[in-house]
């Protein structure tokens, strides 16, 4: 991914994954407990890392983490785990059945 079509904030990395999940990620993701992002976090840790420049110098990405989190000095590690669970937050209100809004 070249630089111009890396998310330059949290929102812009957690609407792009999102964008690219199928309905069966969507709901396996839903239903997971907060404890549990740990295994999502192992699975798309690289890809945040990696396509989404945190380990390459994205850092508009890491800054906007670091505002979001209120954590001055957050670590890229910690951006990347707080980008999983925005995705989780939001693909838990995007689940959400009709008759429970």
């Amino acid at each position: 991914m070249n630089d111009e079509k890396k998310p330059k904030s949290l929102a812009e990395a957690v609407d792009m994954l999102h964008a690219n999940m199928g309905l069966n990620d969507e709901i396996i993701l839903s239903t997971m407990n907060e404890e549990d992002l740990i295994d999502v976090h192992v699975a798309l840790g690289y890809h945040i890392g990696h396509e989404f420049g945190l380990l390459t110098g994205n850092t508009a990405l890491l800054e906007s983490c670091r505002i979001m989190s209120g954590e001055e000095n957050l670590h890229i590690e910690s951006a990347s785990k707080l980008i999983v669970k925005a995705l989780w937050e939001q693909v838990k209100k995007s689940n959400i059945p009709a008759d429970h809004e």
